[in-house]
């Protein structure tokens, strides 16, 4: 299986648990790993053949920006939702960041990996 990656996609979101955090869209990084079979891409060379990473990140930027959620582990099981909605990848491996959320720490996040086989 191969790998297509996006890594530190910015991403803006209402997200947490405090009433401060929820006035104003938080600024987040996402870094995607998707396990996806290439060589129909790599044959044809034709982007309807590849995941358009482009407009995938399009998709998840709108999914954030509409999320509203208090929990980064909500948002981040959303954007998976989001990845897996193309059925050529087969799974997500996903890290969701939160910078500046812990003033001691570069950042904050969740990794969880989902797969077409937990799709319903």
């Amino acid at each position: 299986m191969d790998t297509v990656f996006l890594e530190a996609l910015t991403l803006r979101s209402v997200i947490g648990v405090h009433p401060w955090e929820r006035s104003f869209a938080q600024r987040l990084e996402l870094d995607l790993n998707l396990s996806v079979d290439t060589r129909d891409a790599a044959a044809t060379d034709a982007i309807d053949a590849a995941v358009d990473y482009a407009a995938l990140s399009e998709r998840l930027a709108e999914r954030a920006a509409t999320a509203d959620c208090q929990l980064i582990e909500t948002l981040a099981a959303r954007l998976a939702d989001v990845v897996l909605e193309d059925n050529r990848i087969e799974s997500v491996d996903l890290t969701l960041r939160k910078p500046g959320a812990v003033p001691t720490a570069r950042s904050v996040g969740v990794r969880i990996i989902r797969s077409q086989s937990e799709v319903p």
